[in-house]
């Protein structure tokens, strides 16, 4: 078992407290969604493989990020999200 973990923020340094993040596998299959707590930190406890987060916020932010864990690794995976097509 791996343990993934890892803050969205927006612009840098702000955390994107409305942020969820999808988990999908490698077929491209949505496994799950959380909520950000607060800080904008999110926790996977996931097998190893290969994994794709989809994030995104209340405000149209998004962002993605590709990760491979190995058994028994521990990963933290940050995320600042991009402004929505056309942002302000």
């Amino acid at each position: 078992m791996t343990t993934l973990t890892g803050q969205i923020t927006v612009h840098g340094s702000h955390p994107a407290t409305t942020a969820t993040v999808e988990l999908h596998n490698s077929s491209g299959d949505v496994v799950d969604q959380v909520m950000v707590n607060g800080e904008g930190r999110y926790t996977y406890h996931l097998a190893a493989g290969t994994w794709t987060l989809n994030i995104w916020d209340a405000h149209g932010h998004r962002g993605k990020a590709e990760v491979s864990l190995q058994d028994g690794e521990d990963r933290t995976v940050d995320v600042d999200l991009e402004e929505p097509e056309g942002g302000h």
